[in-house]
């Protein structure tokens, strides 16, 4: 059914990556915010290089951008690495348009062709132009958080931008992630600007009465999970997604790594990211970290919430105990084991 509707998204999607990327002034697109690789300007021109290679390249069409765009967007390139200016902003934009028209015209009859392997798995030129729109999706999401992020610098950016952000009320979204231990994913998205808050629990099974030592001993189908309570105006979803690919083995089963999508909108930029991660040959294996919609999320019990708070508490002070008693830590060696 994708192949059906395949145009539609492309053209929702590329209407929506477009004004994503003109908020941005033009003042402010050749810098690279704090945190990011790459400055807007890039992220514009991969995702017009990509989505010609992947779709008019995979499809085995002509090809409409010239071939030093390659130089400039292509996986692994960076702006730093430019040894001259990259295709002016314009320029970038009206190809993404001409691209859009020239799938339009040469495929929309098309959409059942078979394709040759890939690794975005599509199997026609219609699953192609899906993937496509999933890739912009995903960029877009980092463009957002980009804006974000220049825009907080001067108080000039935030008048431009300010729209995208008015709310007379902190906003509030949920992320469901599993990775292994739920300990150290718990740690690791505390810790980011806009995360309002972070419970450890089960998730991912059928079992209604889901216990720590039933899903540790595997006789529970739950997954040790962290369900991620953000402010979308501070960090979005793709940010948060970073930081999961950063903290699992994504091509490990046995680490139990998944993602449950709350909606839609996290099902389209989950999909692009983890296709995105497969094509960068980051590993050498593929990804497995399994997609699946979020059901009921079990909270886990007391003792496992906000764990390595007390877990560094109690080292701390079993520590201080030793330098005002070193015989403390000796007496009381066996507590640790």
């Amino acid at each position: 059914m994708r192949a059906e509707f395949a145009l539609r998204l492309l053209d929702k999607h590329m209407n929506q990556f477009i004004h994503a990327c003109n908020q941005c002034p033009p003042d402010k697109r050749s810098i690279i915010p704090e945190g990011y690789k790459n400055n807007i300007h890039w992220h514009l021109g991969h995702v017009l290089y990509i989505a010609q290679f992947d779709v008019l390249g995979l499809s085995k069409r002509h090809l409409v951008l010239p071939e030093s765009y390659k130089s400039f967007f292509a996986y692994g390139t960076k702006p730093s690495d430019w040894r001259e200016e990259p295709p002016e902003w314009n320029v970038l934009i009206a190809h993404l348009k001409e691209l859009r028209n020239h799938i339009h015209d040469t495929l929309q009859d098309k959409l059942d062709e078979p394709v040759s392997e890939n690794l975005l798995r599509a199997e026609n030129i219609g699953e192609l132009i899906y993937a496509t729109t999933l890739h912009m999706s995903y960029h877009q999401g980092i463009i957002y958080g980009m804006n974000k992020s220049l825009r907080s610098h001067t108080s000039e950016d935030q008048d431009v931008l300010s729209a995208d952000n008015e709310s007379s009320s902190p906003s509030s979204d949920t992320a469901i992630f599993a990775g292994g231990c739920f300990w150290h994913l718990e740690k690791s998205f505390r810790e980011l600007e806009g995360v309002t808050d972070v419970y450890t629990g089960y998730t991912g099974g059928k079992d209604d009465k889901p216990t720590y030592k039933k899903v540790v001993s595997k006789t529970s189908d739950h997954l040790e999970s962290v369900e991620i309570h953000y402010d979308p105006n501070v960090i979005s979803y793709g940010e948060l997604l970073q930081n999961f690919w950063k903290n699992v083995d994504p091509t490990h089963a046995g680490d139990h790594s998944a993602i449950f999508y709350t909606s839609p909108e996290q099902k389209e930029i989950v999909e692009a990211s983890r296709m995105e991660l497969d094509a960068s040959k980051q590993f050498s294996k593929p990804v497995v970290t399994k997609v699946a919609a979020a059901s009921t999320f079990y909270k886990a019990e007391d003792e496992h919430q906000n764990y390595y708070k007390r877990v560094r508490l109690s080292v701390k002070n079993t520590m201080n105990k030793y330098f005002s008693d070193p015989r403390y830590l000796e007496q009381n060696m066996w507590d640790w084991e």
